[in-house]
């Protein structure tokens, strides 16, 4: 919709609740004496991120600092992307991603697309100015397209450089309650430093790890490790390096993965929640999949707390009991905890890839492509060290393809093996708007043309080969 519209008026003033003010602590303004709006990510995550993460990470395109940037890892370009989503909708008139020039440390981007809640912006390519969205947005995705050194053979690693790419900044704009356009503050959950304790994980441990409690992506989550029986009873403890304070905790219950993994997998029916040595209280959960936050009794104050499951909503299929992500809310701002395991995670894998032939593809998409002007098999696979992989795979016409997109997480088997698993999901498209799995609301369409499965495979490469066990997709070569 157009701001200057009656109806986009009169939308705003009813779904844009803001107001003007002073920006939280530490962060400046937009510009002298201009006014601008603040809002809270809800989420907020990157498909892939150089080391040492907390210099790389993608809070830094929200930071108002032009020399820090949110990065790939070396030799990811190419459809990796940043994530994010606010509490609740806000009207968006315009968004600009300006990303680092190519130099001797970055590869050069060309262009971006925008998935704006789930669904491609057309034409949102363009970097060098700012891009008109004019509607209500709950959620971003921006994915790198191009680079100066993509390879467009029909076979073999697309981005043929070793240097990642990187952005700079992410910069919107929102109307206020006069419907002036003025910049759009965005604050990010903030950071604090502590472990996780999970009273049993499901195996592989690099699945359901407990800190996948906090990564942004609601596709992962921590699942207890014991098969045989429920999760009631189950606990995890956080512990932080300094003293905090909790008055809210907000709950994705249940696997988040797909509705699939929601309904065959167990929830929290009830849990408790209180500082470690004190009497803890009871709170109930809603068997939902949405975001739920619970306020607590009362404020409390500590360093170690503790989450006990007591009762659980079974699953159809699974007996193991999963949550997706928490966050705690101090009375100020929502924040998680970061323990560094991911970081030590994936340089034990690229400590791996060093010694096997993975070393020639991990972090790098993998293209296969035939076809013409009209028809077209192409598929695409990421094995990112950060232990999640993707496989995009169109079949057929090219405006009426069957799509299939598999992505979730993977296991070292051995130097020459390794196990994927999680969600199959077959789009046929018949005119649907672009779809990409990590562009947050799944489109609409009928069960026909849109369907979910659990998968697992197993992969097996050399170091010019990589092909799957259960014909997934085609052989690659590179």
């Amino acid at each position: 919709m157009k701001i200057g519209s009656a109806s986009a008026i009169t939308s705003v003033l009813v779904l844009l609740s803001v107001s003007a003010g002073k920006p939280p602590a530490g962060l400046p303004r937009s510009g002298m004496g201009t006014p601008f709006l603040v809002r809270h990510l809800e989420l907020l995550y990157a498909t892939s991120v150089a080391i040492p993460e907390s210099r790389f990470c993608p809070e830094n395109v929200f930071d108002n600092d032009p020399d820090t940037f949110w990065v790939t890892m070396p030799g990811a370009a190419p459809d990796e992307g940043l994530y994010f989503s606010f509490e609740e909708p806000v009207f968006i008139g315009s968004i600009q991603t300006v990303t680092v020039p190519a130099g001797n440390s970055f590869e050069d981007i060309y262009s971006v697309v925008y998935y704006i809640n789930g669904m491609e912006a057309p034409l949102s390519y363009i970097l060098e100015e700012p891009f008109p969205l004019n509607t209500m947005v709950k959620s971003v995705f921006i994915k790198v397209v191009g680079t100066s050194s993509d390879s467009y053979t029909n076979q073999g690693i697309r981005y043929q450089s070793d240097l990642p790419v990187a952005v700079s900044s992410v910069s919107l704009t929102t109307v206020d309650t006069y419907l002036r356009e003025v910049p759009l503050l965005v604050v990010t959950p903030k950071r604090e430093s502590g472990d996780i304790v999970a009273s049993s994980s499901l195996t592989p441990i690099e699945a359901y790890h407990p800190d996948f409690l906090f990564d942004s992506r609601p596709e992962f989550g921590w699942a207890d490790g014991n098969t045989g029986r429920t999760g009631a009873g189950e606990s995890i403890t956080f512990s932080f390096d300094s003293n905090q304070r909790i008055e809210k905790i907000r709950i994705w219950n249940g696997y988040h993965r797909s509705p699939t993994h929601f309904t065959q997998n167990e929830r929290v029916a009830r849990f408790t929640f209180g500082v470690q040595g004190s009497t803890p209280a009871s709170y109930t959960l809603e068997d939902i999949m949405d975001p739920q936050v619970v306020v607590l009794e009362s404020p409390l104050e500590g360093r170690t707390f503790v989450m006990t499951f007591e009762d659980i909503y079974r699953g159809q299929t699974y007996r193991d009991l999963v949550v997706s992500e928490v966050r705690f809310f101090n009375g100020d701002d929502w924040f998680l905890l970061n323990t560094g395991g991911g970081e030590a995670r994936k340089m034990s894998v690229l400590e791996w890839a060093a010694g096997s032939p993975a070393r020639a593809f991990i972090d790098k998409q993998l293209t296969q492509y035939d076809g013409d002007g009209e028809y077209a098999d192409w598929q695409r696979f990421i094995l990112r060290s950060n232990g999640s992989f993707i496989l995009w795979k169109h079949l057929g016409m090219r405006d009426e393809p069957e799509a299939t997109y598999a992505d979730g997480n993977w296991q070292i088997i051995d130097d020459n093996t390794v196990r994927i698993f999680g969600r199959l999901k077959r789009v046929v498209q018949f005119g649907q708007p672009g779809y990409d799995p990590y562009s947050g609301v799944i489109p609409g369409g009928t069960q026909d043309l849109f369907r979910v499965t659990i998968f697992s495979d197993t992969l097996r490469f050399d170091s010019n080969h990589i092909s799957s066990s259960r014909g997934l997709f085609e052989d690659f070569s590179f």
